[in-house]
């Protein structure tokens, strides 16, 4: 597609290492809209969009990230460059796939960070060159100046939405422990701020502590189960995510207790796995962190190279459900994913 960049002779420094390892990354993925090619992408008069992304870490980013291959493709006029980070927690692998798609002079880059901090210089060198970056689910401590948009579903909303539940189910307060995600998230400090605000100023709530789980159900249930030693008094969990909130729902059950009666649990995004949980009854709480965006990426990637305004967030909508009917109506209805 003919977006004129001029090419950075700063990037001269990428070694062929880097280079290497970020078309490593690129090639990771799989689907209608990959291509591991870089350099000459072959795409003819297709828009070229490098996809920074974050790679298999559980149930909703699996679903957001073939939510955008599915809807970058060919036939839409796409050539989607996936390149997943080694782990869902190494940015070195982000920042050199970066590099190379500004050095392969992409037309647009979505970049979903591993982490918030570090982004700044990476993000200058894709203004310099004249590539729009669009930030998909997960905000950079970074000037918005930088990128064109961020799209995502409302943390503070969203886990706002789990505070308010709580405190009209626990109209007297209740001893609480939250399950975090990986820390230095913005995800993790938005749904964090989302929680306190709606339970500040209440009475009776007893934040017994809050302890990252990694987003994994194995060290959710971990956490919970040495939590539940020391306060058996545990009577609300709010997990950042689903799979934390399973694991915590195990927890629950190995300790003797009944989750839903004993300790209730809340959690976020709005799995399958977590609505069938909710409709057994082993989770109270499910907010929905809707992944399935890929139509408004779209929409922002074709404003931005048209030169036309996008709003500098675009906010996903979602729903919550608070009933074990709620979740077999969701689950019946193909809400979950």
């Amino acid at each position: 597609m003919a977006h004129k960049k001029r090419m950075l002779g700063v990037l001269g420094f990428i070694g062929a290492g880097v280079l290497a390892l970020g078309l490593a990354g690129c090639s990771g993925g799989s689907g209608d809209g990959d291509n591991a090619d870089s350099g000459d992408s072959g795409s003819g008069d297709l828009t070229t969009v490098g996809f920074v992304a974050v790679g298999p870490e559980g149930g909703w980013r699996n679903a957001n990230e073939q939510a955008i291959k599915d809807a970058f493709t060919k036939d839409a006029g796409f050539d989607l460059k996936y390149a997943p980070a080694a782990s869902p927690t190494d940015q070195k692998s982000q920042l050199d796939a970066f590099s190379t798609f500004v050095n392969d002079e992409v037309d647009v880059i979505l970049l979903t960070a591993t982490e918030a901090s570090g982004w700044e210089d990476s993000l200058k060198l894709a203004q310099e060159a004249e590539i729009p970056v669009i930030l998909l689910d997960r905000g950079v401590d970074a000037s918005d100046d930088l990128y064109v948009t961020r799209i995502a579903p409302d943390n503070v909303k969203v886990a706002g939405s789990v505070g308010e539940w709580a405190t009209e189910t626990f109209p007297e307060g209740a001893n609480y422990y939250t399950l975090e995600g990986v820390p230095g998230l913005s995800v993790v400090n938005e749904r964090n701020e989302g929680f306190d605000a709606a339970i500040e100023g209440k009475d009776g709530w007893n934040k017994i502590g809050a302890q990252t789980a990694n987003w994994t159900a194995d060290e959710g249930k971990s956490v919970i189960e040495t939590v539940l030693k020391e306060h058996p008094d545990l009577q609300f969990i709010f997990a950042q995510n689903d799979e934390m909130g399973i694991g915590a729902a195990a927890a629950v059950t190995a300790a003797g207790l009944v989750p839903g009666t004993d300790v209730k649990i809340a959690t976020i995004d709005g799995t399958t796995p977590a609505l069938e949980a909710l409709a057994k009854g082993d989770l109270s709480f499910v907010a929905q962190y809707n992944p399935f965006f890929g139509d408004l990426a779209v929409d922002a990637v074709n404003k931005a190279l048209a030169g036309d305004s996008v709003e500098k967030t675009i906010v996903v909508p979602g729903e919550t459900f608070d009933s074990a009917e709620a979740g077999q109506a969701a689950i019946d209805a193909g809400k979950g994913f």
